[in-house]
């Protein structure tokens, strides 16, 4: 059975680079394929996807909220308009490492200390949570990050890891881009303020104790040699 399993999450997986090769191939520009990317992974691993973006002035905005179900896709995209990023929250933390984490079961303690920003439609509440930087020539340009609010379906390392190499493939098609990104090197926050930009140690986490247990940070990027 567990063999099984695994070879079912390996065919969705291979369908889905499937559908990311042309997005990324498009000659688009850069903002129009990130959203397209997060659509995708909004439907095909679910269940939303958000995506914040750097500008080429350094300041970090919200640029898509995504979810698998289109009919939502509005509502949510207005919630999102209010986004808001504190200096040293988890996005410009995630910005200033380019690395990537994941709380695989969230507790009401741990949304509201950590994953404030998170938005989702009113009656839902955060279960699972992973995010991934997306960097071009060694500067995060993105941060794709994926929730999951109803259901039994807790993201793992494996789907951690998938989604690194989603963000990473994303960084590579932007590099490729007609119009390359390009930006400050230092972000700054919709509020103008610099976040903090020098990088944690290995071993430090945003989330307590309590959560540390259920949680993989990765202050460094999780990227291929190359």
């Amino acid at each position: 059975m567990a063999i099984r399993v695994k070879r079912g999450a390996s065919g969705r997986r291979l369908d889905f680079l499937a559908k990311l090769r042309p997005l990324l191939r498009a000659s688009v520009d850069p903002e129009r394929m990130v959203r397209s990317v997060a659509s995708l992974l909004a439907v095909e691993v679910g269940q939303y996807c958000i995506v914040d973006w750097v500008d080429k002035r350094g300041t970090i905005r919200r640029l898509e909220c995504e979810h698998a179900d289109a009919s939502r896709r509005a509502r949510l995209r207005v919630l999102c308009d209010d986004a808001r990023f504190e200096e040293g929250s988890r996005v410009p933390r995630l910005v200033a490492s380019g690395g990537a984490e994941i709380l695989s079961r969230v507790s009401e303690q741990a949304r509201q200390r950590s994953l404030p920003d998170v938005t989702v439609l009113d009656g839902e509440r955060v279960r699972s949570y992973m995010a991934a930087s997306v960097v071009v020539k060694g500067v995060t340009v993105a941060v794709f990050t994926l929730v999951v609010t109803h259901g039994t379906r807790r993201y793992d390392e494996s789907d951690l890891a998938f989604l690194v190499a989603v963000a990473d493939w994303t960084g590579l098609g932007l590099e490729n881009s007609p119009t390359p990104t390009r930006r400050e090197a230092q972000p700054r926050t919709s509020s103008g303020t610099m976040p903090r930009v020098s990088l944690p140690p290995r071993t430090s986490s945003g989330f307590s104790a309590e959560e540390a247990s259920t949680a993989v940070r990765r202050t460094t990027p999780l990227r291929k040699g190359g």
